[in-house]
C-alpha cells in the first residue's frame, strides 16, 4: 500500500513536468509553422544573394576572382540546388587546373565530392578525392578533406547498412573523424561540432550534447551550422527515448533550414515522422509534402528515395482519418438533422406560447414604466413641496413678525396723531422691496431643489444669448417663468400673479425665450422640464 502511495506522489509530481515538455514541443513547433508561412520571403532573399554572386561572377577581371565567385556560388549552392552545385564545383575545378595551382585544385575537388556525396555517387566520389594528396595541403583544406573523407566513408556505411561492411565503412569515417578533431584548435566551435559527432557514434549522447550546445552558444555559429547540430541533437534524444526534446530540437533544425533556404533533406523530414508518431496526421502530411517539395527542388535521386518511404505510409493513415472523419461525420449529420427536427418543434412550440408571455410582460413592462415615472414625479413633488413648506413656514412666521411689528406701531402713530409718519409707512417701496425679498427666497430655494438649473437652461441658447444671473443664488426673470413652470405651474395667469406681471407679458417673456432658443419652440418647455 505504502509502496503505491509512493507511486502515484511520484507521478502527480511528475506530472508538472510532463505538460510543461509538452507545451515546450508545441511552442517550437507553432514557431515552425510560423518560419514556414514565411518561406517564399527566405527564398527571395536567397535568389537575391544568388543574383548578387553571379554579377560578381560576371564582372570577373581575373582567373583568382572568377575563381573565388565560383566557388562562393558553389557554397551557396551546395544545400540549396544540386544542379546549380555541381556546375559550379566543376566550374572552379576546370579553373583550378587550368590555373596550376595545386591548393584550389584541391578545394574544387572537394566540392565536387561532396556534391556526389549528396548524390549517392559514392564510388565516382572516392575516385576524385583519391586523386588528393592530403600531405601537400595547407592546414584549413586539410581539415576539408578529412571532413569529405568522414562523410563519404559515414554514407557508405548507410548505404550497406549491414555487416561486414558497415562496420568497415564506419570505422574507416570514425578514423577521419578522429584525424580531424586531432588537427582542429581545441575548444573552438568546430572541435565541439565534430567532437560531438565523435561522441554519438560512441553513444555517449548527454556528453554529445553538452558538445553541441557550446556551438549553439557560439556567436559565430553560422544558421546552416545550428540546422546541422540542433539535428544531430535531435538524433540524441531519439537515442535517450525523449522524443518530445527530439521533436524540439528537430523542429529547432528545421528553421534554421527554412531560414537558410536549405533544400537537401532536412529536418522537416525527420520531424514529420516523429509528428506522425504523436497521432498529428495532418501536420505530419504537410511536413513531409514540404521535404517532398525541397529535395525535388535539390533535385538527387538518393533524396527522393529517402523521403519516399516515409510519404506513403503517412499518406495512408492520413487517408484512413479522413475516412474515418468522413464516416463520423455523415453519422453526426444525421443524427444532427433529427435533433434539428427536434429542436425545430419544440422552438416552434415554445415560441408559440411565448409570444402571449412576451405580450404580457411587455404589457406589465410599460405598466410599470408608467408607474416609475409616476413614482419619479411624486418623489420631486414630494421634495418640492417640503423644500417650500418648510420655506413657506419660515416666511409666514417672519411676515407675521413683520406685521405684528406694524400694527404696533400705526397703534402708536394713531395716539400720537403723527398722520404724517403713518403716510411714508404706506408707500409702495415698502411693499417692492417685500416682493423682491419673496423673489430672493424662492430663488434660493429652487436652486437649492435645482442646482444646475442655469446651466442647462443657457445651453439651450447660443452662446451669444446666454445670460446669467447677478449671483449664484438668485435668477434672472426670464428664468424665473420657466422655473415656476419647471415646478409644474404652467398656467400663465398663475405665473403673471406671482411675479406681479400682466399676463400679456408672460406670454411675450415665453414667446421671445422660445425665438431665441436653439431647439424647437414645441420641444422647449419639454426640454426645461427634463432638467
Amino acid at each position: 500500500m505504502k509502496r503505491i502511495i509512493n507511486y502515484m506522489i511520484f507521478a502527480f509530481l511528475l506530472c508538472p513536468l510532463v505538460l510543461s515538455a509538452q507545451d515546450t514541443k508545441e511552442q517550437w513547433l507553432q514557431r515552425l509553422d510560423e518560419s514556414l508561412s514565411k518561406r517564399e520571403q527566405y527564398e527571395n532573399q536567397k535568389k537575391s544573394r544568388l543574383d548578387d554572386l553571379r554579377k560578381q561572377l560576371k564582372s570577373a577581371n581575373s582567373q583568382a576572382s572568377r575563381y573565388q565567385a565560383l566557388m562562393a556560388l558553389f557554397e551557396e549552392n551546395k544545400s540549396y540546388s544540386y544542379d546549380s552545385a555541381v556546375y559550379y564545383a566543376r566550374e572552379s575545378q576546370e579553373l583550378a587546373e587550368k590555373m596550376g595551382e595545386s591548393d584550389r585544385i584541391a578545394e574544387s575537388k572537394c566540392a565536387v565530392a561532396f556534391c556526389l556525396i549528396s548524390a549517392g555517387i559514392l564510388s565516382e566520389a572516392s575516385s576524385i578525392l583519391d586523386t588528393v594528396d592530403p600531405r601537400t595541403l595547407p592546414q584549413p583544406l586539410h581539415n576539408l578533406y578529412l571532413d569529405m573523407k568522414c562523410s563519404l566513408y559515414r554514407a557508405m556505411a548507410d548505404y550497406a547498412h549491414d555487416d561486414p561492411y558497415y562496420t568497415k565503412y564506419i570505422t574507416l569515417s570514425n578514423t577521419y573523424l578522429d584525424s580531424l578533431i586531432r588537427a582542429l584548435p581545441p575548444k573552438t566551435m568546430m572541435w565541439y561540432s565534430s567532437r560531438g559527432s565523435r561522441l554519438m557514434r560512441d553513444w555517449k549522447y548527454p556528453e554529445a550534447l553538452e558538445a553541441f550546445q557550446k556551438v549553439l552558444d557560439d556567436p559565430k555559429a553560422t544558421p546552416h551550422l545550428k540546422a546541422m547540430v540542433t539535428a544531430e541533437m535531435g538524433w540524441a534524444y531519439i537515442h535517450m527515448k525523449d522524443e518530445d526534446k527530439a521533436q524540439e530540437y528537430f523542429a529547432q533544425s528545421a528553421i534554421y533550414d527554412n531560414e537558410t533556404a536549405t533544400r537537401e533533406i532536412t529536418a522537416l523530414y525527420h520531424l514529420s515522422r516523429l509528428v506522425y508518431k504523436d497521432g498529428q496526421h495532418e501536420r505530419a502530411s504537410r511536413y513531409v509534402h514540404q521535404a517532398l517539395d525541397d529535395v525535388q527542388f535539390y533535385n538527387t535521386r538518393l533524396r527522393k528515395v529517402e523521403i519516399g518511404d516515409i510519404l506513403p505510409i503517412i499518406e495512408q493513415d492520413r487517408y484512413k482519418a479522413v475516412r474515418s472523419q468522413r464516416n463520423w461525420l455523415i453519422a453526426a449529420s444525421s443524427l444532427f438533422v433529427a435533433l434539428l427536427l427536434v429542436i425545430l418543434y419544440g422552438y416552434w412550440f415554445i415560441r408559440k406560447k411565448n409570444r402571449k408571455l412576451t405580450e404580457a410582460r411587455e404589457t406589465i413592462a410599460g405598466q410599470l414604466e408608467q408607474l416609475q415615472h409616476a413614482n419619479r414625479l411624486l418623489k420631486e413633488d414630494d421634495k418640492i413641496k417640503n423644500a417650500y413648506i418648510g420655506r413657506t413656514f419660515y416666511t409666514n412666521a417672519e411676515y407675521i413678525a413683520k406685521l405684528e411689528k406694524l400694527f404696533l406701531t400705526i397703534d402708536r402713530k394713531l395716539t400720537a396723531r403723527q398722520y404724517d409718519d403713518l403716510r411714508s409707512m404706506t408707500k409702495l417701496s415698502t411693499l417692492n422691496a417685500e416682493r423682491e425679498n419673496m423673489y430672493e427666497a424662492f430663488d434660493q430655494t429652487f436652486l437649492k431643489l435645482f442646482p444646475n438649473f442655469v446651466e442647462r437652461y443657457n445651453l439651450l441658447f447660443e452662446e451669444k444669448d446666454r445670460k446669467l444671473p447677478p449671483n449664484d443664488h438668485s435668477l434672472t426673470s426670464e428664468m424665473r417663468i420657466f422655473a415656476l413652470i419647471r415646478l409644474g405651474i404652467t398656467d400663465s395667469e398663475r405665473i403673471a400673479k406671482f411675479l406681479d406681471y400682466s399676463v400679456h407679458t408672460v406670454n411675450t417673456y415665453k414667446t421671445r425665450i422660445k425665438n431665441r432658443s436653439t431647439a424647437e419652440n414645441e420641444q422647449f418647455e419639454k426640454l426645461i422640464m427634463e432638467i
